[in-house]
């Protein structure tokens, strides 16, 4: 009898809105299991407003994945951890080797996850799935949710994965073009200045919403561009969930974009295509150069962190102009 189950996904909060339709799909199979998630806080709020059964444990995730250097760090950790008494332990496709570690030694008798070569911990584990090709980020996790239920011998989770329900966050009603230019690294956005131009050309014949970043380059933004500032992630979502078309980099709000239906343009820069929009795909448009040798640089298990074009450093994003990326999204809102 399985009855705590204990999920690691200590990280951005893109990734967790990818995971999200594995916690809400094992809630809503196994409603008397207590199940607790383990996430960072941007991701917290995510976790209390779309799965408010789950038990959710928030730990910043710079020192949770560094916490290797400090022992002391690290002990008080697996005693938190053993205090949970979990059955089973699952990793997100992304967990380092402190989560490994963790999830091992946490007094678990089934432990699975991912099957990471970079993760020199991952011997750990009971059970190891590998991806599969060019799958979606979103797609592995599920599969890796599926192992642990056949695992278990426990009824299967639905062969196709279902979309996150974000619908209790709630919707502001405005059918507006929103624009996000903001992503969790710097060589993952395309230059502020252009998305700026692109706001005030898009301003001329459509409504523009504009997510504040607090740069001075947004002082150029034409006054009837509407700008917000996101103080939570409900805000980010209800106004997200009411756009018309989203416009952005590969980012969290990407990720709930797709998540919501709302189609978009997206930046797709360093990453690789397993980060794609997962769902409504047909809704968006990637832009990727195949023709640039470096892109993408991103692996499919982390982040390089830093542009490795040496010779022309951010050719991926440079790479896109304001007069081509107008045209493309002109006519997207045109066909719409």
């Amino acid at each position: 009898m399985l009855k705590t189950l204990l999920i690691f996904k200590v990280n951005q909060l893109g990734d967790n809105v990818v995971y999200l339709p594995v916690v809400q799909s094992l809630v809503a199979m196994h409603p008397d299991w207590r199940i607790v998630v383990l996430t960072s806080p941007t991701a917290t709020r995510l976790y209390e407003v779309c799965c408010p059964e789950v038990e959710v444990i928030s730990y910043e995730t710079a020192g949770f994945n560094g916490a290797w250097r400090r022992p002391a760090r690290l002990w008080a950790l697996w005693r938190d951890i053993r205090k949970l008494k979990p059955d089973a332990c699952l990793l997100g496709s992304d967990q380092g080797s402190v989560a490994h570690f963790l999830a091992r030694f946490s007094g678990a008798r089934v432990v699975v996850g991912p099957e990471a070569e970079r993760v020199k911990l991952n011997v750990l584990l009971n059970l190891r799935l590998p991806p599969e090709g060019e799958e979606s980020v979103a797609i592995y996790n599920w599969r890796i949710a599926q192992a642990l239920a056949d695992h278990l011998k426990l009824a299967a989770l639905p062969e196709k994965m279902p979309p996150p329900d974000l619908r209790s966050f709630g919707r502001e009603e405005h059918a507006s073009v929103v624009m996000h230019a903001g992503a969790s690294r710097a060589y993952k956005r395309w230059p502020l200045d252009r998305a700026v131009e692109l706001a005030n050309r898009l301003s001329a014949r459509h409504a523009v919403t504009w997510f504040e970043q607090d740069e001075p380059e947004e002082a150029k933004l034409k006054p009837q561009v509407r700008r917000v500032k996101p103080g939570t992630l409900d805000d980010l979502v209800r106004v997200l969930a009411g756009g018309r078309h989203f416009i952005g980099n590969n980012s969290g709000p990407m990720n709930i974009a797709s998540a919501l239906g709302v189609p978009g343009t997206i930046f797709n820069g360093p990453s690789t295509s397993n980060w794609d929009p997962p769902w409504h795909t047909h809704g968006f448009d990637i832009l990727r150069d195949p023709k640039l040798a470096c892109q993408p640089c991103d692996q499919l298990s982390h982040p390089v962190n830093a542009c490795q074009n040496k010779e022309r450093p951010m050719a991926c994003m440079d790479r896109w102009s304001v007069d081509e990326v107008h045209r493309r999204i002109e006519m997207r809102l045109a066909a719409a």
